[in-house]
């Protein structure tokens, strides 16, 4: 059978404009599935940022001082010698009083000339030395304390100061602390969410700062009084020892 040659020419171009159909129809789900995946646009969750603070006040139960003696003469080697035997003597008695020797700990020793000096601020004679010797001191029975620096003193001490009191042990009060300052963030946050009209969702963040202070007592609110040591003790007022805990945390706007 003979084919005209404009037949055989048509069959040509059929041909590939078929195939082309073919990869287009092929191409048609996949192109659809990838403007499937088109990430859609989120929107953003409004959030409530506030600070709530946490504050627990307790009686120290622990007391540091500094106690020393500081001893003159013309000469060194007789100031460093009664100097010796009188922070010697300071050291028994804070010792036999039942203090442990792990709390006793030298803070100072040093030795200074004291001299004259003329108009013109130049050094003339030397009149003697100074000794220092300080021990910093910590004491956990409290009611001890005022009888302990009468004993001192009367040892040789004739310096005593810095008495710091604290908290040996701050566990339950920061615990208790944290608690009352996340209660007063929601709270915080629920009175800014009733004001603007939302409602407070899930927390986002939250951190947390520490701080704690020392305070004289309020004795109208019969935290403690005056220690009682007795007629010849020294009084010592503990004062109060203040925790306080803040948190600040971010609550997401309920939808």
């Amino acid at each position: 059978m003979n084919i005209s040659p404009f037949r055989h020419l048509t069959g040509k171009i059929i041909l590939p404009v078929a195939l082309l159909g073919a990869v287009l129809v092929a191409q048609t789900p996949a192109l659809t599935a990838a403007q499937d995946a088109t990430p859609m646009p989120t929107v953003s969750t409004g959030t409530i940022s506030v600070t709530g603070v946490g504050q627990v006040i307790i009686t120290p139960d622990t007391a540091n001082v500094q106690i020393g003696v500081q001893v003159f003469n013309e000469k060194l080697s007789v100031a460093q010698t009664a100097a010796t035997e009188q922070i010697t003597a300071v050291i028994k008695v804070i010792t036999d009083s039942g203090i442990d020797k792990k709390d006793v700990q030298t803070s100072n020793y040093s030795v200074s000339i004291r001299q004259n000096y003329d108009n013109q601020g130049v050094p003339t004679e030397v009149l003697g030395y100074d000794i220092y010797n300080t021990l910093s001191v910590t004491v956990r029975d409290l009611d001890s304390l005022g009888t302990l620096l009468d004993q001192v003193v009367s040892a040789g001490a004739n310096q005593i100061y810095g008495i710091s009191f604290y908290a040996s042990d701050l566990t339950d009060a920061t615990a208790a602390a944290r608690v009352a300052a996340v209660k007063d963030a929601n709270e915080r946050a629920k009175q800014l969410a009733a004001a603007a009209g939302v409602e407070v969702g899930a927390i986002v963040n939250i951190t947390e700062g520490f701080s704690q202070s020392v305070s004289p007592l309020d004795y109208s609110k019969g935290y403690a009084g005056e220690m009682a040591m007795g007629d010849s003790a020294v009084p010592i007022q503990t004062g109060s020892q203040s925790v306080q805990i803040t948190v600040s945390i971010t609550y997401a706007i309920a939808q």
